[in-house]
């Protein structure tokens, strides 16, 4: 039985479509294929960034302690220096009063941190400080 130009016409055409449909589909599984991969990567990176925060905070923490410790040793050769009877400028005591509070602030943040050194030096230093100001004796 022979087939017209119609009937061949729609069953290329619906060939054609049944083709373009699983063209579309096949396209839309490797879209969701790329999608899960890049999903995956950026999890992936996350985890890494997470990581890395961590080490940054962990070398922050111990660039603040060793700041602290730098604070706490200047303090205290600061008092030495006093005891043996040197003279200090307003300017040096003003920068020793600073690493006194960068210190304490840094010792009320972190209560593990050995304070017990510094508290009695500082307060000296402070008294010490007051007194030269009301006689205007600095070097």
């Amino acid at each position: 039985m022979p087939m017209d130009i119609s009937t061949i016409i729609i069953a290329l055409i619906g060939g054609g479509a049944v083709g373009f449909v699983q063209f579309l589909i096949s396209r839309h599984d490797a879209k969701r294929d790329k999608n899960k991969e890049v999903l995956e990567a950026i999890a992936a990176l996350d985890a890494k960034i997470g990581e890395l925060d961590k080490k940054i905070e962990a070398v922050d923490s111990k660039g603040d302690e060793r700041a602290a410790v730098s604070a706490r040793v200047r303090i205290l050769r600061f008092m030495d220096e006093l005891l043996e009877g040197r003279r200090h400028s307003k300017d040096a005591y003003d920068q020793c009063l600073s690493d006194a509070t960068f210190y304490d602030k840094y010792c009320s943040r972190n209560p593990d941190f050995k304070n017990n050194q510094t508290e009695a030096t500082i307060s000296y230093i402070r008294k010490n400080y007051d007194e030269r100001l009301e006689k205007h004796d600095f070097l």
